[in-house]
């Protein structure tokens, strides 16, 4: 089973990262290029608002999935599963129509007032009721391990699309209020595959033998479950969303777009993880249903050492790039420079601790990841609502950052004192000497004038002296082997 996650997580990094490219030239590049801050802000803004309420409409059932899924797929036909699955996206979905219309006159406030931002509110509708789809779709399709179907359509195809829609804003072939409406697209379409990927699924020769047996066999379990789960995931999502949100209504859309642009760089650092994090609830759901916990020690060590290596040498990668970002993306965002530093090291501290999350997530005390989101959720509020008023854009950074470290190390202890294992070693101490060596040593990098350039040349000195000295000291046995696999893999193309 480890070997299903090493393998789905690898192929599922390569396709995050070709997004990931994909991503940072339509961020780096095309976003600053072609519009202004503030109509990126006004996306942003559109874009937390369906992430919240599409979170807190998926009524729980991702977590519902993620801990019952073996034990409903024993009892029950997975047609019945996949039917009810939909049934929630309907009712989620109504549930979030009359939400929009509702509460709308209080989600888009403005500091400056700018009616632009009530224009474009009726299009959250879609955006929520798709972002629902791919939420609960796509957590059904990791419980089969089959999580590059979603990793495919969201990180990939998704980013082409946006990338498309801004070219046309960039040509002038659309004005600014059509690219919102193709972005609106864009942002729909992944949740649009997944559904229709679940509905053909179903098995509708034996439609009528449908039942949902189960929901009332464990209701009480599958209450509890989605009532802890809509705590935990709205939290999680207010506490990544918020920042963007309080910015806009205390400072202005501006500040918005700036915010969001170089957020992107510093939670950059975090993105390999994402793989893994998909693929890995499946296995450890599995792991805790059969009590085996030298196997959940076991990922969550690995996990620990292996992504807090990849952390710092992304981590490493951006920081000493952080002149040359700002050079491409124009000086208007210098005022945002340590939004990158701060969310960066946020990241950085998030992959330091591993699968914390989804340990817990999966276990028995699943609660309290309700309880560490929920309050990840106010300390980001209040500590925004305190710094931003001071530094504006990089005290939102800073308080997400400090609220990103205290609730992981929270949960750093809730593990130690329910499975008594620390997955700390003196190898991460090598590690972070090596990533000091390669940080100091960098300042010997002749300066380049040319921002591109300048950023293939770090990237070069970093890689080769980085992984050089990972691979020397024998840091990590995945690593190596990983290592030694690619060089007989050359010497044999090399022989032939």
């Amino acid at each position: 089973m480890l070997g299903v996650i090493q393998k789905q997580s690898s192929t599922g990094a390569i396709l995050i990262y070709i997004g990931i490219l994909i991503g940072y030239f339509n961020v780096a590049f095309l976003q600053p290029k072609f519009l202004l801050a503030e109509e990126i802000g006004l996306v942003a803004i559109l874009i937390a608002w369906s992430e919240i309420f599409g979170t807190i409409f998926s009524l729980g059932w991702p977590n519902v999935l993620v801990r019952l899924f073996p034990k409903i797929i024993a009892e029950n036909k997975k047609s019945n599963l996949i039917l009810f699955t939909i049934l929630i996206i309907v009712i989620g979905s109504v549930l979030a129509t009359l939400a929009i219309f509702i509460f709308a006159k209080f989600l888009f406030i403005d500091a400056n007032d700018n009616s632009q931002i009530e224009k474009f509110y009726l299009l959250l509708i879609p955006l929520i009721i798709f972002n629902v789809s791919f939420r609960l779709g796509d957590t059904y399709l990791r419980m089969e391990y089959k999580s590059l179907f979603g990793i495919l359509t969201k990180e990939l195809f998704q980013r082409i699309l946006i990338s498309f829609g801004i070219l046309l804003i960039g040509f002038k072939i659309i004005d600014y209020d059509r690219f919102v409406l193709a972005y609106t697209l864009a942002m729909c379409f992944s949740g649009l595959l997944v559904l229709l990927y679940l509905v053909s699924k179903i098995n509708f020769s034996s439609f009528i033998e449908t039942n949902f047996s189960f929901v009332k066999k464990h209701k009480s379990e599958i209450i509890n479950i989605a009532f802890y789960g809509i705590l935990g995931s709205a939290g999680a999502i207010i506490a990544s969303m918020i920042d963007r949100v309080m910015i806009n209504n205390m400072i202005g859309d501006r500040y918005t777009g700036i915010y969001y642009t170089l957020f992107y760089y510093g939670i950059f650092v975090s993105i390999p993880a994402r793989p893994l994090k998909r693929i890995s609830t499946a296995v450890l759901a599995e792991a805790w249903k059969n009590n085996d916990i030298l196997k959940i020690k076991k990922i969550y060590t690995k996990s620990v050492l292996n992504l807090t290596i990849i952390g710092i040498y992304l981590f490493l990668g951006v920081w000493i790039n952080n002149e040359n970002i700002i050079e491409i993306i124009g000086k208007d965002y210098q005022e945002g420079v340590f939004i990158i530093l701060f969310i960066g090291i946020g990241s950085l501290f998030d992959m330091m601790t591993g699968l914390n999350t989804e340990i817990i997530a999966t276990s028995k005390f699943y609660k309290y990841n309700s309880y560490f989101i929920g309050g990840l959720a106010l300390l980001v509020i209040l500590t925004n609502w305190w710094l931003i008023p001071i530094y504006k854009t990089v005290g939102a950074a800073i308080g997400t950052c400090v609220s990103i470290i205290t609730i992981n190390s929270f949960r750093l202890i809730l593990i130690n004192i329910k499975i008594n294992h620390i997955p700390f070693d003196f190898n991460l101490l090598k590690v972070f000497f090596i990533g000091i060596v390669v940080f100091l040593n960098s300042a010997l990098i002749p300066n380049i004038e040319n921002p591109f350039y300048s950023i293939l040349v770090n990237g070069i000195f970093i890689t080769l002296v980085f992984w050089t000295l990972i691979f020397v000291f024998k840091i990590s046995d995945d690593i190596n082997d990983f290592a030694k696999k690619q060089i007989k893999k050359i010497r044999r193309l090399e022989n032939f």
